[in-house]
């Protein structure tokens, strides 16, 4: 008789065990389940906000970081461009909306990095405001006159934006244009 109830209240207790080891681990999966569901959910519109703004505050310290790094004395236009004047013709033949332009450039990261450069590319030719291009670049241009050289310090969303170049500008990348104006053709309107 004590065998038997011995072997019961074994499997009474095995099967406890079980039941509750069970248990746990529903709720423990569970748990994991609401968990991960968390982690992917998609962000609220509050949170999308955030996230900019801390993007745009780093973006906007780097930026910062160089021209104080390098001693530059710049103007900031209200599209957020930074820029100085490095070359002055005192040209009295500036850049205007749909002229055609001609211009040298240096494109660089904020590191120095170098992505793109006239001297092995060739000139660039745009039509302003007309052509697409990075906004920033037609902004940068309507700064000059002929002959004029300037440096400008663009925001991403002032250069090749979210997705980058898809190629070597990578995304979100605020970037550095050294531009000279070579040549001008006027707009017959």
């Amino acid at each position: 008789m004590r065998s038997l109830l011995k072997n019961k209240t074994l499997r009474i207790s095995i099967y406890l065990f079980i039941v509750g080891f069970a248990a746990i681990s529903c709720q423990c999966s569970s748990k994991q389940s609401k968990g991960e569901d968390h982690e992917h959910r998609p962000m609220t519109e509050d949170e999308q906000v955030e996230v900019q703004r801390d993007f745009l505050r780093k973006e906007r310290e780097s930026i910062d970081a160089y021209i104080k790094d390098r001693n530059l004395k710049v103007e900031r236009t209200g599209l957020g461009m930074y820029y100085t004047i490095l070359e002055d013709s005192s040209a009295i033949e500036m850049v205007e909306t749909e002229d055609i332009v001609e211009y040298e450039y240096d494109i660089s990261m904020l590191n120095g990095s170098l992505l793109f450069t006239s001297r092995q590319l060739g000139n660039g030719h745009i039509k302003i405001d007309k052509q697409d291009a990075e906004i920033g670049l037609h902004e940068s241009l309507k700064k000059l006159g002929l002959g004029d050289k300037g440096l400008f310090i663009l925001p991403s969303h002032l250069a090749f934006g979210v997705a980058g170049d898809q190629d070597r500008v990578p995304p979100k990348t605020a970037l550095v244009y050294e531009l000279k104006v070579v040549k001008i053709q006027k707009s017959k309107s």
